[in-house]
């Protein structure tokens, strides 16, 4: 219990030491506000740091996942890198982890594949504040809830762990953000939750609570191919609601285009699909490992 609470004390600190240092160094503008102000970005520097220090005392081997798409977060937001060399790099920093897991070839590739799919899904889902630290948190807490139904409290507890290594961070990020995770915090999740789902053999409930992000990357691959998403017409904000005026569609965009409304609004709305996914990825458990 005492490595849960520190994870998330840590994660606060470290989280308000980076929105001081960053907020000159390496910030964004927050477009969905009225008044364009600087956001603090990297914020994922703080969950990784925090894992580094606690996830050891559970396991070691699953925090090599996390650092090495932490490290390949960092190196995308300060060079940008091409999605093909994300994906590329992220099935890479699989294989280390899947060899000290003691997994076959057929699970390694798995996880390989797994990895760097599941890393650019919840590194996609984003772009209001909240949004996709929130929907992170959600999904690696059903997914530690699966780990609990089958009797895997070891699995579970490295889950919480990441999970308050995240709520430190989401206190900030949270509406309206103080600080931006950057990809150093988005790639992270999706890596270390197709890692924790393949090496536990829970497969079909994480692919149940992954639903959100496979809809809305399959939203934005039907209305935009693999052209840049900045190419298109940003969501626009009038009188404090948000509205789409074309461009490409995501699950945020294509609720927004049938009813406009604030950001906090749709942000919750999403972390309700996500809740319901989650509830979904239980019962599937319950049902196939009862």
């Amino acid at each position: 219990m005492e490595h849960f609470i520190i994870a998330f004390i840590l994660s606060l600190v470290l989280t308000k030491f980076i929105i001081k240092k960053m907020i000159n160094v390496k910030y964004g503008i927050d477009l969905h506000k009225g008044k364009k102000i600087k956001v603090a970005e990297m914020g994922g520097f703080a969950p990784l740091i925090t894992n580094t220090v606690v996830l050891p005392f559970f396991n070691p081997y699953i925090l090599v996942i996390v650092v090495l798409s932490g490290i390949i977060g960092i190196i995308d937001d300060i060079a940008k890198l091409s999605p093909k060399e994300k994906l590329i790099f992220l099935g890479i920093s699989a294989l280390p982890v899947g060899i000290l897991l003691n997994m076959n070839i057929f699970h390694l590739f798995l996880l390989m594949l797994g990895v760097s799919i599941a890393s650019n899904l919840t590194n996609m889902l984003a772009g209001f504040n909240g949004l996709e630290i929130g929907v992170g948190i959600i999904s690696s807490i059903f997914l530690g809830l699966c780990l609990l139904t089958i009797g895997d409290l070891n699995g579970f507890q490295l889950v919480i762990i990441f999970v308050m290594s995240y709520l430190g961070l989401f206190i900030f990020n949270k509406y309206p953000a103080k600080v931006f995770p950057g990809d150093v915090g988005t790639l992270p999740i999706g890596a270390f939750l197709a890692t924790m789902a393949i090496w536990k053999g829970i497969i079909l409930p994480f692919l149940i609570i992954m639903m959100p992000y496979i809809l809305d990357a399959g939203l934005k691959f039907y209305s935009a191919g693999v052209t840049r998403r900045e190419e298109h017409k940003p969501t626009v904000l009038k009188n404090g609601k948000l509205y789409v005026e074309g461009g490409y569609l995501s699950l945020p965009r294509i609720i927004l285009k049938k009813k406009p409304m604030k950001e906090y609004e749709i942000v919750l709305i999403i972390w309700g699909i996500s809740i319901f996914f989650g509830v979904l990825g239980l019962i599937t458990t319950k049902i196939l490992y009862y």
